[in-house]
């Protein structure tokens, strides 16, 4: 990763420059040599890094280890002078005079780091021709280097034709991909396999091309192995030579063929393959370059022609055929997991000895349903002896099993996934390493993690928002898939995340070889210990204040996360007296027994991101917040349940532009809010009417309000303060007890909002859609308790694409029915539905026609999906949650014809959406008391029926 480390310090120089010209300006020629001069070296590090990987030379090694450690250097000094200097402005005039002598020894002393670390860099760059590193431009990929990639490739390029007896699971995939390959369709089209590395898409592949009735189909067959490292011309050739008849002199086509331009070569091709239909598998596509350069040679004959790629790049998949949806292969589920286990462990008798079942299951779950990684262990196991003994041992040391010495093995697969990466997303991934085994993150806390370690840059000239390119950042990842999707927003977007175990371990694994990452576990007994490695990022999942001593090491730590820690509080104090952590940019505290944070917070001057996890008990930060002059993000749980007292300080902190959690304070305090904010998570609405400088807080895009019980709401006057932040985009609304939402008094003022939620009593429903936002697209009504008649007015919300109604009727009124009219909802796009006392859903005619994804939670009284479900042509996703038995048994039965249109069909528990988890928390007690209602209803009926029958 040498390469990404250069390229991201020599990044933050120059963002450092940008933002700190004054305290800079002094030094910035020297700050601006080191920069160009990394960004020199950027060129012959890929070079070095394909070596090091490729050859395991430790004189490559300790090169790369060297520019490395300089380029750390480098930051580090320019960092700390800033952040002596800024210390020094915060100062009083007088002790700034005092003090000026302070500050240009200071300057003196980090020129002449500067101008040390430039003569180090210049020296390491003239040392390369020592180590054999040359200039990589120019060259293809892996251009020079002939060991582990050759031998991939050579095992890659085993003929496609070799059964595999062992594949587990396939059908399904084969029958579905086999499918594609023959939609009717004269045209040459491409089907394609997507997923990450070691999935078996090659295998999946195989199996298709072998398919009896796949052969039968086409007049020629041809299979080729493309990779990171292709070179056109040797592949053209490949297929020339497989489509050649037996009967030809293959001699004389290479002849022939060696004598041809690459344009030649083309041609050639193009005629061997014009008048027949033909199937071609691409194996191992990496790039949308490798595709256009291959694709011209496929002439498109009308001849039902097709191409079969497989990549772990979905994009480049999109790219080869934008109107064909790559088919995305999965993990292995629990049973087929255990099947290829005992296939590749007991190769004869295909059944585990009894005694060794529960220790071959746990070693199977740390395989993940991944088939590489069982096909690794298995093949191990198939060659140990039968003990229980012999299998604790590989238990114990499954992380290096799966690492392997074999070239072919699973970290070397996962690895070529990694080095493909740019650089600014290698630094991004190895940061993913923090990620809790088994644990998901939000997508929005990520975001805010990586911009406050600056690992996301702007290109100069853009003015994109940091959030959306690290938002692009992580789709390229989930895109590439490196990062496993788990929870999607009702606008496609990604809500949360999670790594592959494995990829995990390898993350962890790269991270540590690389000084940028440790994670450290229960076992870790000293400090000492911590900071020994010099990693710039620490995991602890281990109680604080099990460390006694804090030394002064030589390096930074820029992230301190931590995860379990008994004592009620948490003394910051030896941590903010340690030079080791006066550049921590990222604090994350989530132990159970913590509820008081020391007044030594306000030490870390350097902190940009503060995050309190849900397991804390944290009351109250402390005033000394107000010297976090570099905070920008305070992240803390959204619930009313879960309430933090701010102190009257945020006014100050210049740069803070996330307030996240609900926050609270006592009622005569007015909170002054900074105005550069863009997110407020939740405040009460008394302190935002009694703010005098709303009207300033022009980068404000996303709000919630609180409203308490004994609060005189005025609407009209809440919603013209609102209706002057012109780029606030979501709004959200919330009131306790009996208090009431009226959606008459002024909230079509706020024009510009596109996303509302209104959570708790609405005072009524209007007759006329108007009263909404007119650029509103989602709404979220949650325990609103309208009549069930209001539906009628949200169905005219012309420009509405997102409705989610979240227990939004009132349940006394006893409704039977949910009735969409005729041509009612027609722009809407993704609908939930979360109502207890529904029993039935009607859906006039042309209503709903554009909807695309539908989501039935918890509706405990409805007995049958409605018969217009098959009229919805556009549906492509029907998610059903939390549901009766009987309900989902009649999925397979009465309303099988209903499902049948529709691609994707999940049946599960009900949803943990973190978007509604005060609701998730509530929905226990609901769900009980509506079935104490029914049973005491039927019991009601029971005894009418007895009285009937007695006369």
């Amino acid at each position: 990763m040498a390469e990404a480390a250069v390229s991201f310090v020599a990044e933050r120089l120059f963002d450092l420059l940008k933002e700190e010209v004054v305290f800079l300006k002094n030094v910035q020629e020297q700050v601006e040599g080191v920069g160009n001069e990394l960004v020199r070296m950027k060129c012959f590090l890929k070079d070095a890094d394909m070596k090091q990987v490729e050859e395991q030379a430790a004189t490559i090694r300790n090169w790369v280890s060297e520019i490395r450690s300089v380029a750390y250097h480098a930051e580090d000094v320019i960092e700390i002078f800033i952040h002596q200097v800024a210390s020094l402005e915060r100062k009083s005039f007088f002790i700034k005079c005092a003090l000026f002598p302070k500050k240009l020894y200071w300057l003196h002393k980090v020129g002449e780091e500067i101008e040390s670390i430039q003569s180090r860099i210049l020296e390491i760059s003239n040392s390369r021709e020592r180590y054999g590193i040359i200039s990589y431009q120019g060259l293809g990929i892996g251009e020079g280097s002939s060991t582990t990639r050759e031998k991939m490739r050579e095992l890659r390029r085993s003929s496609p034709l070799v059964a595999n007896k062992d594949v587990v699971g396939l059908k399904k995939h084969v029958n579905a991909v086999v499918s594609i390959l023959l939609r009717e369709d004269k045209r040459l089209r491409v089907a394609s396999i997507v997923g990450m590395g070691g999935l078996g898409k090659t295998t999946l592949a195989k199996e298709v091309y072998n398919e009896a009735h796949i052969r039968d189909q086409f007049d020629c067959q041809a299979w080729i192995y493309v990779s990171q490292d292709y070179k056109p011309a040797k592949i053209i050739k490949e297929l020339i030579l497989q489509l050649a008849n037996p009967e030809e002199d293959k001699v004389k086509i290479v002849e022939t063929m060696d004598k041809l331009s690459e344009a030649g070569l083309e041609e050639m091709l193009q005629r061997r393959l014009e008048g027949k239909r033909y199937l071609i598998v691409l194996d191992d596509i990496w790039t949308k370059e490798a595709w256009d350069l291959l694709a011209r040679s496929f002439p498109d004959n009308d001849k039902s022609s097709r191409l079969l790629l497989t990549s772990r790049i979905k994009e480049v998949a999109l790219h080869a055929d934008a109107h064909s949806i790559p088919y995305e292969l999965k993990v292995l589920n629990e049973e087929e997991s255990w099947e290829l286990f005992l296939k590749k462990s007991f190769p004869e008798e295909r059944e585990c000895p009894e005694d060794l079942v529960d220790v071959g299951k746990e070693i199977l779950e740390k395989c993940d349903g991944l088939p590489l990684a069982i096909t690794v262990i298995g093949g191990l196991l198939a060659g140990k002896k039968k003990q229980r003994s012999e299998w604790e041992r590989v238990k114990r040391n499954l992380s290096s099993h799966l690492a392997g010495s074999q070239t072919y093995g699973v970290s070397a697969i996962l690895a070529l996934s990694y080095h493909d990466l740019p650089p600014d997303l290698k630094s991004c991934f190895l940061y993913l390493g923090l990620l809790r085994k088994d644990r998901d993150i939000s997508v929005q806390q990520l975001k805010h993690l990586w911009i406050a370690h600056g690992l996301i840059h702007q290109n100069l000239g853009e003015q994109q928002r940091l959030e959306d390119i690290a938002e692009d950042y992580l789709d390229e990842l989930i895109g590439r898939n490196m990062v496993q999707v788990i929870l999607v927003r009702a606008d496609d977007r990604v809500r949360s995340c999670r790594l592959h175990d494995l990829l995990r371990d390898f993350c962890i694994m790269k991270a540590k070889e690389e000084i940028f990452l440790q994670v450290h576990d229960q076992n870790v007994d000293n400090i000492s210990t911590v900071l020994s490695d010099q990693s710039r990022h620490h995991v602890l999942y281990c109680p604080l204040e099990r460390y006694d001593y804090l030394g002064n090491s030589k390096t930074y730590i820029r992230s301190l996360l931590s995860f379990d820690s008994s004592s009620a509080e948490l003394n910051l104090d030896r941590i903010c007296t340690s030079s080791s952590f006066k550049l921590l940019k990222v604090l994350y505290i989530d132990s159970p027994g913590l509820n008081v944070i020391s007044d030594s917070i306000g030490k870390l001057g350097c902190l940009k991101y503060l995050g309190i996890g849900w397991k804390t008990r944290i009351k109250m930060l402390p005033p000394s917040l107000i010297r976090l002059k570099n905070l920008e993000t305070i992240d803390m749980p959204m619930s009313r349940h879960y309430s933090v007292l701010i102190p009257n300080v945020l006014g100050k902190l210049e740069n803070l532009r996330r307030l996240l959690g609900y926050i609270n304070s006592p009622s005569l305090l007015k909170i002054d809010l900074p105005n550069n904010l863009q997110i407020i998570g939740s405040i009460p609405v008394k302190h935002w009417m009694h703010n005098e400088n709303l009207t300033r807080m022009t980068n404000l895009q996303k709000v919630g309000l609180f409203i308490q019980d004994d609060h005189d709401l005025d609407m009209d006057r809440l919603c013209d303060s609102l209706a002057e932040l012109k780029n606030l985009q979501s709004l959200c609304l919330e009131v306790e007890g009996r208090s009431q939402i009226s959606l008459v008094a002024g909230l079509s003022k706020v024009s510009h909002i596109a996303k509302l939620k209104l959570k708790g009593r609405l005072a009524s429903m209007p007759a006329h859609p108007c009263v909404f936002p007119h650029n509103l697209c989602q709404l979220t009504l949650v325990n609103s308790k309208l009549h069930p008649d209001s539906i009628q007015v949200l169905e005219k919300l012309t420009n509405l694409s997102v409705l989610k109604l979240v227990n939004a009727f009132d349940g006394r009124t006893h409704y039977d029915s949910l009735t969409v009219s005729e041509n009612g909802f027609r722009g809407l796009m993704f609908l939930r539905v979360e109502l207890l006392t529904m029993t039935e859903m009607k859906l006039g005619k042309g209503a709903m026609a554009g909807l695309k994804h539908l989501q039935i939670f918890d509706c405990y009284s409805l007995r049958k999906l409605p018969e217009e479900l098959i009229l919805l042509t556009n549906l492509e996703k029907l998610e059903i949650r939390g549901m009766p038995e009987e309900f989902c048994a009649r999925l397979q039965t009465s309303d099988f014809h209903k499902l049948q249109h529709i691609p994707n069909v999940v049946v599960g528990p009900p949803s943990t959406n973190e978007d509604e988890l005060e609701i998730l928390a509530l929905r226990d007690k609901i769900r009980i008391g509506f079935m104490a209602n029914m049973a005491a209803l039927k019991f009601i009926d029971k005894g009418r029926m007895t009285n009937v029958n007695t006369d």
